[in-house]
């Protein structure tokens, strides 16, 4: 594997070296972390995600705010004015007299009130824990959203990379049919070959071109849609495809007993079960604790008026206080009998709660499961590499003894573009074994919810890449 990447990049420094013209116009190379960082930008479920865990967070502060009474004030105001000829009782201003030749006058009638009411509910005693939760839960709602965006993103990059090895072993692969024909066809105009030779080639130099062309419009569809997951425009180059690194894996229980209890899946399992415990709980407060009810009020009323003829003038006014107090406690008596709705809902509730601890069950089953196919796949592949390296192996070497045969007139040109082909397709088989085996370790780390670098750290094998 490393031989073959050696020469792809090796035929690449040559063509930038031959031309600085296509240096200056090489695409920037994007990154694998680039990429999910981009992705994280433009990405309408993972803002939605952030939104959500906003509200939940300022939620979970403003807890205090069940404990807060609702405290509300009015306030009234009212003026009028009376003129000789008017009676000033007509006005409300009983002091004056009913004499309608008594001078002008101005008056003003005030009023004011502040009220405040506490209730306090047995669904109050958990609206800490509730909050909590519902941030808790909001929390790992995010993190799965980002961990299944950079799932895909991470899926796409390694797929765009390993489409560009493939289209420059396809590339390496044309220049050598180009040179056979270019060759056999100076023969045949010196008389030293056939013409089904020369035409045998150049049917090769026409599939190797098809080939190379099939594998490019491929990679711009993965492009395409990579620019869409991602939102980065204009072209643009992937690193280059790792290479093989063999792991060492212990078994499925291990790594289980191990990961299973921080994987993402778990914990929304575990914070969902909780949840439901909760709401249990909320029910039976709500249902038997009574409800205890306080207000207080204060109200304050006033009126005044004042003479024209009087200047300087001193005011008449009369005012009056009021404070009111009052507590209540209401007893559910009927939320607590058998088949009331209130009961049905703790009955509810308490089946959510054993649904809940199922799911959790069924999702540590589920992580074994998945966990045991990627140890199995990971197995598979590390297997199958090593007979592919081997038929690649063997498949260079046929072809070396094809191209001397040809040489020596000893086989044809049809034959020998046969053995090229079978080395340019032990090249892809490799190169797609390796990329299913890379995507499985991705897969692997993501259900034990750890870097891939903490895999291949802690179960890299001291077998040497292949």
């Amino acid at each position: 594997m490393k031989q073959r990447f050696r020469k792809i990049w090796s035929a690449l420094i040559v063509l930038i070296m031959s031309s600085p013209l296509a240096f200056a116009s090489t695409p920037p190379v994007v990154t694998l972390s680039e990429a999910i960082e981009s992705a994280e930008e433009n990405s309408i479920s993972l803002e939605s995600a952030r939104v959500t865990l906003s509200q939940a967070m300022r939620n979970a502060d403003a807890v205090m705010t069940t404990f807060m009474p609702e405290i509300s004030a009015t306030a009234s105001a009212t003026t009028g004015a009376a003129f000789p000829g008017t009676n000033p009782q007509s006005l409300g201003f009983t002091e004056l007299g009913s004499d309608i030749t008594e001078p002008a006058f101005l008056g003003l009638s005030v009023s004011a009130s502040l009220n405040a009411q506490f209730s306090f509910m047995g669904n109050m005693i958990t609206d800490g824990e509730t909050r909590r939760l519902q941030r808790e839960s909001a929390s790992l709602a995010y993190e799965n959203s980002w961990s299944s965006l950079e799932e895909a993103i991470t899926a796409a990059y390694w797929n765009i990379a390993a489409q560009d090895a493939a289209i420059e072993s396809a590339k390496l692969a044309l220049e050598d049919y180009q040179a056979q024909y270019d060759n056999a066809r100076e023969m045949y105009d010196n008389g030293l070959t056939d013409e089904l030779s020369v035409l045998q080639l150049q049917l090769s130099l026409r599939n190797a071109e098809l080939q190379v062309k099939t594998l490019e419009d491929s990679r711009a569809i993965m492009a395409a849609a990579f620019s869409d997951m991602t939102g980065i425009e204009g072209d643009f180059t992937v690193s280059e495809f790792p290479g093989l690194t063999v792991l060492s894996l212990p078994s499925a229980e291990d790594l289980f007993s191990q990961y299973s209890e921080n994987t993402l899946d778990v914990k929304i399992a575990r914070s969902n079960l909780k949840i439901s415990e909760n709401s249990v709980d909320t029910a039976k407060l709500s249902t038997y604790v009574p409800v205890l009810t306080a207000s207080l009020g204060y109200s304050y009323s006033g009126s005044g008026f004042q003479k024209y003829q009087d200047y300087p003038y001193v005011p008449y006014s009369n005012s009056g206080h009021q404070l009111t107090g009052t507590v209540s406690m209401t007893i559910p008596i009927s939320s607590m009998l058998p088949g009331s709705s209130s009961s049905m809902a703790i009955k509810d509730a308490e089946d959510n709660a054993k649904l809940m601890a199922l799911n959790l069950q069924n999702t540590k089953n589920t992580l074994l499961e998945d966990i045991r196919e990627d140890v199995i796949s990971i197995n598979q592949y590390q297997s199958n590499i090593g007979m592919l390296q081997e038929t690649l192996d063997t498949a260079n070497m046929s072809y070396d003894l094809a191209k001397q045969s040809y040489d020596a007139g000893l086989m044809t040109a049809d034959d020998l573009s046969s053995a090229r082909n079978d080395v340019l397709t032990a090249e892809i088989n490799l190169l797609n074994t390796e990329l299913s085996h890379l995507q499985s370790c991705y897969s692997l780390s993501f259900t034990l919810g750890i870097d891939i670098n903490e895999l291949f750290t802690n179960y890299a094998s001291s077998e040497e890449n292949s």
